[in-house]
């Protein structure tokens, strides 16, 4: 369905979304429809029906049209090919042209049906595809075999891969961004009592879903070491398990924060919606991925709050923190490195402020929404000039 029901309205781009649970990627699509008055003008989002979340409704409270399609699994079908057939028509109904596939398996659908509608096939890459192509799973290897017109790259580490997976296709880097918000410090001061912390003490978070691959056990490692040389230091993991992945990981994390003796320190938060605040109640950010990172929201998310960051290098967070005076970067599952890392920021309040002053210049500059949708638009303007 639509926002209103009826007609569709005519738009020069389709947004194909499969899952209606938010993690990285969906954030993005939230925060860009959110900024951009063009890009609710401009376009449609589909949905695919995957997951148990509240996507779409979100979108649609921020102005934008959504419609949402039956889920169909690639095991059935007869499902796949009505849903083909359902986004084609909305696509010709709506004048799409331009197709946007948010994700790997969104361009599955994507890319086919940009060709049916006799539109361009744009795809939003946000993974580090591994070279060469078959060593992708047959979900990103049909998205990145499949046609394709732009593609769009979330850092120079994601766009170097997909300029070799596919050479003869134009791809562009389009980093991502984040609104600048600004929490109130009476809000922030309620969030660190939420999270156990006083006003005497240091708190310290690590944001994400939890997958043994984001390396909050790295952080809990780390933050044992911390806790024994800086009593008067608090942590807080916020984040759940996102699209049914891993979901036997937080009991795992549990387990390690009572032998690490860290049960009365550390404070598991779930999945929540209101992260800039909790950010915001932290005096440091952890960002722990054991693998290059294809961007790295959390960083520039703490950043737009004004808060220090400890990341793990390569990937996206080597061009975020490009400088020791943008942040700290450490080796990835190296728990020691973390730990010292933790401990100098703890013990130096001022390069603590220094690095959350820094942060929001960057985000202001480099990585803010705004900055994100203006370049999204002139990229998808390029791709259909010639159409």
């Amino acid at each position: 369905m639509i926002n209103g029901g009826g007609r569709l309205p005519r738009r020069d781009f389709l947004f194909v979304q499969s899952t209606t649970e938010v993690g990285g990627a969906e954030t993005v699509l939230l925060n860009l429809f959110g900024a951009s008055e063009e890009l609710r003008r401009r376009s449609l989002i589909a949905t695919l029906g995957f997951g148990e979340g509240d996507l779409p409704n979100r979108l649609r409270m921020l102005g934008a049209e959504v419609v949402e399609l039956p889920r169909a699994r690639f095991r059935h079908p007869w499902k796949v090919v009505h849903t083909f057939r359902a986004l084609r028509s909305v696509a010709r109904a709506s004048g799409a042209r331009a197709v946007i596939g948010n994700g790997g398996h969104p361009q599955v659908v994507g890319g086919v049906v940009a060709r049916l509608a006799n539109a361009r096939s744009v795809f939003m890459a946000h993974m580090i595809y591994p070279y060469p192509l078959w060593k992708n799973d047959p979900r990103d290897f049909l998205a990145l075999a499949g046609p394709l017109d732009l593609a769009l790259a979330v850092s120079k580490a994601a766009q170097a891969t997909l300029s070799q997976l596919r050479p003869t296709v134009r791809n562009r880097l389009l980093y991502n961004g984040t609104p600048t918000r600004d929490v109130a410090a009476a809000d922030a001061q309620a969030a660190r009592g939420e999270l156990g912390a006083g006003n005497d003490e240091v708190l310290i978070g690590v944001f994400g879903r939890l997958q043994r691959w984001k390396g909050q056990d790295v952080f809990v490692k780390a933050a044992g070491e911390v806790a024994r040389a800086r009593p008067h230091v608090k942590f807080a993991i916020v984040g759940g398990s996102v699209f049914g992945l891993e979901p036997e990981y937080l009991e795992e994390l549990k387990s390690q924060v009572v032998a690490e003796g860290l049960a009365d320190r550390l404070m598991f938060t779930g999945f929540r919606t209101d992260v800039p605040r909790l950010m915001a109640a932290c005096d440091v950010v952890c960002h722990t991925s054991r693998v290059p990172e294809p961007f790295g929201l959390v960083i520039v998310e703490a950043m737009a709050v004004g808060r220090p960051v400890i990341a793990t290098a390569g990937g996206g967070p080597s061009e975020i923190i490009a400088s020791d005076s943008d942040g700290i970067l450490v080796p990835p599952e190296d728990p020691g490195a973390l730990t010292r890392s933790m401990l100098a920021l703890v013990d130096d309040p001022e390069r603590r402020r220094a690095l959350g002053v820094r942060g929001r210049e960057l985000v202001r500059t480099q990585f803010s929404i705004d900055v994100m949708a203006s370049a999204l638009v002139g990229h998808l303007d390029d791709s259909i000039a010639d159409r």
